[in-house]
């Protein structure tokens, strides 16, 4: 198709990306390990937040999936400090 142009992306609001990217609060406390976990949350509240989902539960599996990534990090942080 020569001469097609795609349509930009539209882009998300600030409070969107603020919603969705409270799991990199990890990067603070868990280093990069956190920050893997953090990104992972974060990208996948973006796919949360793009479904086609009813509201509250985009909001209930935004908050799951930053408390999956802390309990996965507590997990990583105790088998790490039972080895030394």
């Amino acid at each position: 198709m020569a001469g097609a142009t795609a349509e930009p992306k539209p882009r998300l609001p600030l409070r969107v990306h603020l919603m969705c990217g409270w799991p990199l609060l990890l990067v603070a406390i868990g280093g990069a390990i956190g920050g893997a976990l953090g990104g992972l949350a974060y990208a996948g509240n973006l796919a949360i937040y793009k479904s086609h989902l009813a509201v509250p539960l985009k909001i209930v599996l935004n908050v799951a999936s930053g408390l999956a990534a802390i309990i996965i990090w507590l997990v990583i942080a105790a088998a790490i400090s039972s080895r030394l």
